[in-house]
């Protein structure tokens, strides 16, 4: 759900198969340049929106609580995936998209094994890839 809602700009969730979990993400509609100020994390307000989404989406959810939640900020502009220096960072939103591919590059390269040309490009000393490259 990308549409701006209660102050956020994206709530978004997998279902893993092999589980049953739900794994979820709420995105305030915040730039990191203000996380200085009082944001909507971890707080009683927090949840009740995540929790009208997602039951929204699945309205057998109404009777299911969380099982953990955590909170972060997005402050790095881009992805840095670099097996080198042993960073993988900077996803930003992508990382719930984009993270078990690149997790699985990362390993490769870990082991020896032939990685995109582009890899490289995501390496603390390459151009990196930029969060504006996905809108």
């Amino acid at each position: 759900d990308r549409r701006v809602y209660k102050g956020f700009s994206a709530v978004y969730g997998q279902q893993l198969a092999e589980t049953g979990q739900i794994i979820g993400c709420a995105s305030p509609a915040t730039e990191a340049s203000e996380a200085e100020k009082s944001l909507k994390i971890n707080s009683k307000e927090f949840m009740e929106i995540v929790s009208e989404n997602f039951v929204n989406w699945i309205p057998k959810l109404s009777s299911v609580g969380f099982q953990a939640v955590w909170a972060g900020y997005y402050v790095e502009p881009k992805m840095i995936v670099d097996t080198e220096n042993g960073l993988f960072i900077g996803l930003r939103g992508q990382g719930f998209m984009l993270g078990q591919y690149l997790a699985k590059l990362y390993v490769d390269k870990l082991m020896g094994k032939e990685v995109p040309e582009y890899f490289e490009q995501l390496s603390l000393k390459g151009d990196g890839l930029l969060e504006k490259a996905f809108k």
